[in-house]
C-alpha cells in the first residue's frame, strides 16, 4: 500500500499538482495520502481500545478484543456495548443488555447466552442518526469513518463524546426486569427502526414476562410471533421453566 502512494505521489509532484493545493512541503504531502488510506481492523481494534475502555472499564465493562464490551451478569443481565461496523467502511454505536434466561433462534433450535464467548445484545438502542437513516435521515453526526488514522480516531473519540452520557442514561435505567420490560414495550410500541432489531422484542418480552410470574401474557405475547408454530412451542415450554 505505502509503494502505491508513493507511485500516486511521484505522478501528482511531477504535474504539480500539490502545489496548486498547497502541499509545497513534501513531510505535509506524504502526511495527506497517509492519513487518507483505509485504516486496517487491527488499528481500528487499538483505537477503540485506547478511547472507549477507559471510559466503560469504570462501570465494569471489559473489552472482549473484538467488537463487544460487557460486564459480568447482576440477577441474569449483562450491560453491553458494542461498535458495528457497516458498510462503506464506516461503524457506529449499539448499547444494550444480555439476558442470560432469553434465547435466541438458530437453525430453528434454541441458543441461550450465558458464557462470555455467546453474549449478543437482547434489548439495545442504535444512535438516533443511523436509527434515522433507514427513513430518510441523514448518517451524519452517528457514524465513524475508517478512512485515515487521524479521521478515524477523531470519529470514534467524537461520537463517544456525543453518546456517552445517553449510553449511560440508559444502562442505570436497564438494572431490572420491571426496567426491561417497560423498555421492550416502548420499542414495540414505537416500531419503525426498532422493528429491524433482533430478536423481536416481543419475544424477549414474553420470557420477561414468565420471569416476573406472567404466564398467561408471556404465552399470548409468545403467539403473536410471525415463526413457525414448533418453534412457538419450544418458546413455550422454556418460559414454563421460568413460571
Amino acid at each position: 500500500m505505502e509503494s502505491f502512494w508513493f507511485l500516486v505521489f511521484g505522478f501528482l509532484y511531477s504535474h504539480n499538482f500539490l502545489s496548486t493545493l498547497g502541499f509545497t512541503n513534501i513531510t505535509l504531502r506524504m502526511n495527506f495520502f497517509q492519513n487518507n488510506e483505509l485504516v486496517d481492523s487491527q488499528t481500528i481494534g487499538h483505537f477503540l481500545d485506547e478511547i472507549i475502555s477507559p471510559r466503560f472499564y469504570k462501570r465494569g465493562l471489559i473489552w472482549n478484543g473484538k467488537n463487544l464490551w460487557f460486564d459480568q451478569p447482576k440477577n441474569s443481565v449483562r450491560k453491553v456495548f458494542k461498535y458495528s461496523k457497516l458498510k462503506g467502511e464506516q461503524g457506529t454505536f449499539e448499547w444494550g443488555i444480555c439476558l442470560d434466561f432469553v434465547p435466541t433462534i438458530s437453525s430453528r433450535k434454541l441458543k441461550f447466552h450465558r458464557t462470555d464467548k455467546s453474549v449478543v445484545q437482547h434489548l439495545f438502542e442504535w444512535t438516533d442518526e443511523y436509527s434515522n437513516s433507514f427513513y430518510g435521515g441523514q448518517l451524519d453526526g452517528g457514524i465513524t469513518t475508517h478512512w485515515g488514522k487521524l479521521a478515524t480516531q477523531k470519529s470514534i473519540k467524537h461520537l463517544l463524546d456525543k453518546y456517552e452520557q445517553k449510553i449511560n442514561n440508559w444502562f442505570d435505567g436497564a438494572l431490572t426486569i420491571d426496567n426491561l420490560t417497560g423498555i421492550a414495550e416502548q420499542q414495540i410500541f414505537t416500531g419503525k427502526s426498532y422493528n429491524l432489531h433482533s430478536p423481536d422484542q416481543r419475544m424477549v418480552l414474553a420470557f420477561l414476562q414468565a420471569k416476573k410470574n406472567q404466564l398467561n401474557e408471556a404465552t399470548r405475547t409468545i403467539k403473536q410471533l410471525t415463526i413457525d408454530e414448533s418453534l412457538k412451542e419450544l418458546l413455550l415450554k422454556q418460559l414454563g421453566k421460568l413460571g
